[in-house]
């Protein structure tokens, strides 16, 4: 029994050592779970102010720069390059030479008079008539043609001269009067025959104008020579 007793309380004494490491391992673990359980309430992840703070990070920013301000649609763009230089202005439909209106084409009528030969130079005198109701004036050469039947020109235009009664100025014709211009070719007979076709139409450019008058009286003109010119406008015939 004795025996018995001392195994019991040997046992008893190693069960007290056990028990009595346990109680203080067990209030030390207590208070260490209560102090995580605050830090983690304080600042852990899981926490209200950490919420909190991702939330404020996660949140927009406001634009610090103003709006671009909108182009207004009704503004024309400026241009990306110069404009192009002004080219030559066309000649005024109506100049005025001498200080009165030019001679328009419609109020003027076209003739060609046979004017001799001279020197081996046959000569016509070209004619322009005012035939308007008001004075009118010409300065300058007129533009000549030949066309033939199917009114195809005839060789080249005549190119000019200083032949005839004009002297470069203005022409001032009242109503009825005649500008005479000189047209001059080779004679036949000192050309051995080399002469242009006949032709069927003198066209003529009066001076300034675009336009043309024409007539199919050509007075035996015949151009020979490859010779063909005209002279500026005078006030009489030459």
């Amino acid at each position: 029994m004795s025996h018995t007793h001392r195994r019991d309380g040997y046992g008893r004494r190693r069960g007290g050592p056990d028990q009595a490491r346990g109680r203080p391992r067990g209030v030390w673990g207590a208070a260490l779970a209560l102090a995580c359980a605050a830090a983690l309430t304080a600042c852990g992840p899981d926490g209200g102010d950490a919420d909190a703070a991702g939330a404020a990070s996660e949140a927009p920013t406001s634009p610090t720069s103003p709006a671009a301000t909108p182009t207004p649609t009704g503004t024309p763009a400026e241009p990306t390059q110069s404009p192009p230089p002004p080219t030559s202005a066309a000649p005024s439909a109506t100049p005025k030479p001498g200080g009165i209106a030019r001679c328009e084409t419609d109020g003027l009528a076209l003739s060609l008079v046979a004017n001799g030969q001279e020197m081996n130079s046959k000569y016509f005198d070209l004619r322009l008539t005012n035939t308007g109701s008001e004075p009118c004036a010409l300065l300058g050469h007129p533009g000549v043609s030949l066309l033939d039947a199917d009114g195809k020109r005839v060789g080249e235009p005549a190119t000019r001269s200083q032949d005839g009664t004009g002297d470069g100025g203005a022409v001032r014709l009242r109503p009825g009067q005649a500008a005479h211009a000189t047209v001059k070719t080779a004679g036949e007979g000192v050309t051995d025959g080399r002469c242009w076709p006949e032709a069927a139409t003198l066209l003529v450019y009066p001076p300034g104008s675009r336009q043309t008058v024409t007539t199919g009286d050509l007075a035996g003109l015949r151009v020979c020579g490859d010779s063909f010119q005209v002279g500026p406008v005078g006030d009489r015939a030459p």
